[in-house]
């Protein structure tokens, strides 16, 4: 998606910081930085969930040899752009200037090459950030009575699910009245 103009300022800060970074790292000597500056930032539509960045490539870019002027856009999340999840958001975008020169898999190489940017905790950054995504788009809490425990979700239980800790029946909460 096209960003807003003040999510492109937001994006063009970012991108100085993260090729700031990169240009101190041992992993990224010998890399055309300037080929990879000029792929096009966007952003996902906010109500997407299960992806915090991804690379576009253009039509007819050959799998096996992507190279990174193939690459049509990285778009991110826009709740990345936010001042609670900077930090993580420079994650995700050296992330994605990874799959730009080519590594389409997530294999060892590609997380050697991850592993080299210093912060966050990739691993806690990337969970809150999902939990934060899948909390702010439920509809529902699924609510047990009997041990309080809730689980945000999109579609009704229905009286269909049992909780897992004590099997009493889950109960249909609209998410506007409860909070987890």
């Amino acid at each position: 998606m096209r960003p807003t103009s003040e999510q492109s300022c937001l994006l063009e800060a970012l991108q100085a910081e993260v090729f700031a970074g990169m240009e101190g790292m041992n992993a990224w000597l010998g890399q055309d930085l300037d080929q990879l500056r000029r792929i096009p930032l966007g952003v996902l539509r906010r109500g997407t969930v299960r992806r915090h960045g991804v690379t576009r490539w253009i039509r007819g870019a050959h799998r096996d040899r992507l190279r990174p002027h193939e690459v049509r856009v990285i778009d991110l999340h826009p709740a990345l752009l936010s001042p609670e999840w900077w930090p993580y958001a420079r994650f995700v975008l050296h992330h994605e200037l990874i799959h730009a020169t080519g590594h389409r898999m997530h294999d060892a190489a590609f997380r050697r090459w991850e592993s080299s940017w210093p912060s966050p905790p990739v691993e806690e950054g990337a969970e809150a950030f999902a939990k934060m995504l899948h909390t702010a788009s439920a509809r529902w809490w699924w609510t047990c009575e009997a041990c309080d425990v809730k689980h945000a979700r999109q579609r009704r239980a229905n009286g269909r699910y049992l909780c897992r800790r004590c099997g009493h029946v889950l109960r249909d909460v609209p998410a506007q009245g409860v909070r987890a």
